[in-house]
């Protein structure tokens, strides 16, 4: 008695779709452009030249002279200045930033910047114009304590810290620095580091001294 041959289920056969790797890095490639390209309608020239040179640190298309400007050759390159005791230096998510005492930037109760003030700032001009370090864009920011300025000068910690910051970028731009890459930020009192007052209310002398800063935000 002969047995009945049993059905095979016929092989299903799977297509090759190695194709979508090329395709998928297409699509990015895309979308890259399209960032750009809208982000050149609504940008100044400043930020545009940042978007174009991190795409093209992205892809490894910057010169050689540009392409070794990263974060920690900046902080490396900085330590070795030797600022002094009194200027923090550190990282953040978007570059590197530099925290000073108005103390040292500012002569008593001014805006007229020390001779030692103008002697960091030149060493901080300095590194910023190499050409691998010429894409970072530079943030100022002045800070102050939550004491009153001279009403007469200053209506109020706003326009002092703006003074602040704007008298640091005008010293960086005589030394050399491109005024495109600079945005001034005054912050008055409300990013201080350490509380102003204790929980009396009583000012704390130490406290406001140390919230008197000038912070350089370097950014990629």
């Amino acid at each position: 008695m002969s047995r009945k041959k049993t059905e095979e289920t016929p092989h299903e056969e799977h297509a090759d779709e190695t194709w979508l790797i090329p395709y998928s890095d297409l699509l990015t490639l895309l979308l890259a452009l399209f960032i750009v390209l809208f982000a050149s309608s609504s940008l100044d020239k400043a930020k545009m030249e940042q978007i174009t040179n991190a795409f093209s640190a992205s892809f490894s298309t910057l010169p050689s002279d540009q392409a070794n400007g990263t974060v920690l050759n900046f902080l490396e390159e900085a330590n070795n200045l030797a600022l002094g005791d009194n200027v923090g230096l550190g990282s953040y998510p978007q570059g590197v930033m530099l925290e000073i005492a108005n103390g040292v930037f500012f002569e008593n109760n001014t805006t007229t910047i020390t001779a030692e003030g103008k002697e960091i700032l030149k060493k901080i001009s300095a590194l910023l114009s190499s050409p691998k370090y010429q894409r970072y864009r530079i943030i100022v920011e002045g800070h102050t304590d939550d004491s009153q300025p001279d009403s007469n000068l200053y209506p109020s910690n706003w326009e002092l810290s703006s003074v602040m910051a704007s008298t640091i970028i005008r010293e960086l731009i005589n030394n050399g620095l491109s005024e495109n890459r600079f945005q001034a930020v005054g912050m008055a009192d409300i990013a201080p580091k350490n509380p102003n007052r204790n929980s009396y209310g009583e000012a704390i002398p130490i406290n406001r001294k140390l919230n008197n800063r000038i912070v350089i935000k370097i950014e990629i």
